[in-house]
């Protein structure tokens, strides 16, 4: 599913895809709040249902979002 175009959580408009991985699609986003570019990384709906790549990509996002660097 390609999400380029869509407002994600009422915050991040989805401006373009930036690449695909193993277990998810990453797309650059504006977030609104913040008015500032992002990363929004999708999990593939062929693992939605898998507990353990949940998981994996849950501890995955919380490491990501613990990270502050100006670039």
């Amino acid at each position: 599913m390609d999400l380029v175009g869509y407002l994600l959580g009422n915050r991040y408009e989805i401006i373009e895809k930036v690449g695909d991985g193993g277990m998810a699609t990453v797309y650059k986003a504006r977030c609104r709040m913040l008015n500032r570019y992002v990363a929004v990384k999708v999990l593939k709906e062929e693992y939605i249902n898998d507990a353990d790549f949940t998981k994996k990509f849950t501890t995955e996002a919380q490491a990501a979002a613990s990270l502050s660097h100006p670039n």
